[in-house]
This record gives structure tokens, sequence and C-alpha cells, in this order.
């Protein structure tokens, strides 16, 4: 007799397994789009499951706290992301500043609100900075998404569209800590952030 097992095959996952990688995956969009409406110290457990069909108990069967579920919703804008450098391959990508644009229409359609995040983590930092539980693993979050992010000026200096000087890694560190600081002057100070993209270009453009 012989099976699916047998032959190396996985088993489909049970219907208790289906819906409880679907309630993971409903709280952590309720997380995406509540804890930008109230803020990361503000928003509370109940808020998160309100008007959800979820209760405290299937937060805490999936989450130990709130401080670790904001962490596996900032893993899930990555989701949410997607592969986004796949557009860097549009028959509207000649350029520099063409990728530039396509690259960040594209970050504006899937994840929004950049700068609402910026300050959403600077709370959690603030809250959490004697926590290295909670700090290190946002560090690791930073490292990933710069290693991801690395993924446009690596992409542009194999175009020859942007300076070889400094390694991808690093021109996308810089690329991030401009996105952040506008962002953030934005959301504090509603600074006019139209010189944004003059900054990235300045950055990035050969030398």
């Amino acid at each position: 007799m012989s099976g699916a097992h047998e032959s190396g095959g996985e088993k489909p996952p049970t219907k208790f397994e289906l819906r409880r990688a679907k309630t993971r995956s409903d709280l952590l969009g309720l997380g995406f789009e509540r804890f930008r409406i109230r803020g990361y110290g503000r928003t509370t457990i109940e808020d998160i499951v309100r008007d959800s069909g979820y209760t405290r108990g299937a937060f805490y069967f999936h989450f130990d706290s709130k401080e670790q579920f904001f962490l596996e919703v900032l893993r899930h804008r990555k989701e949410i992301r997607g592969r986004w450098w796949e557009v860097l391959d549009s028959d509207a990508v000649t350029d520099l500043p063409s990728a530039l644009i396509t690259t960040s229409q594209e970050f504006d359609r899937t994840d929004p609100n950049g700068g609402v995040w910026t300050l959403l983590i600077a709370e959690f930092v603030n809250e959490n900075s004697d926590k290295p539980e909670f700090v290190e693993p946002l560090r690791e979050l930073y490292g990933e998404w710069l290693h991801e992010l690395a993924i446009l000026p690596r992409t542009l200096q194999e175009r020859g569209w942007c300076r070889t000087d400094l390694p991808p890694e690093i021109l996308a560190q810089q690329i991030l800590s401009i996105t952040d600081g506008f962002g953030l002057a934005y959301r504090l100070y509603d600074t006019d952030v139209s010189a944004l993209f003059d900054a990235y270009v300045r950055i990035l453009e050969p030398r």
C-alpha cells in the first residue's frame, strides 16, 4: 500500500489549520489598519479585535503580547508590499528618474502612509528602549528591509543609472533615512516634501 505521505508528499492542511491561519492573517490585517488610526501607545488589544468577530482569547492564542504583535505586523507589511521590485522591468522605466517614480508609485499603492509607520516605530522604540527582547527583533527587521530595498540601487547600478562608488546596502540606508526624515517632518509639521524626489536623485545619480 502506498500513499502521499509514503512517497514524500505533505499532507494537506486540516480545516482547523486553515481556520487558524486565516484568523492570524485577519488579526495582522486589523493591526495594520488600527495601529495607524490610534498610534502604537494608545492602541489596545480591545481596539484591535473590536467589531472584528474575534476575541481577546483568539488574539492571545496567536500572539503573546501587543509588543510581539506589533513586530509581526511590521513583518506583515513586507507581505503587503509584495515583489515591488518587479515594476523596474516595466517599459516605463528607462532611466533613473522614471525608475524612482515607478517604484514610489508602487510603494504608494501597496503600502501608503509611510510617515505614519515612522512615527509608530518611534513610539514602539520609545516605550521599549530598555527591553532588548523587542528592540533586537526590530533591528533585525530593519536589516531585512535594507537588504530588500538594496534591490533598487543594485538594479540601477546594473543598468548604469546609479553611482557605483557605494555598495547598494549603503545607498539603501541613505534612501530609507531620507524617506523617514521627510515623512516625519511632514507628519509633525506638515512640511512640503516635494524636494524628496530631488534628494533621491542627488544621492543615486552616477558620479
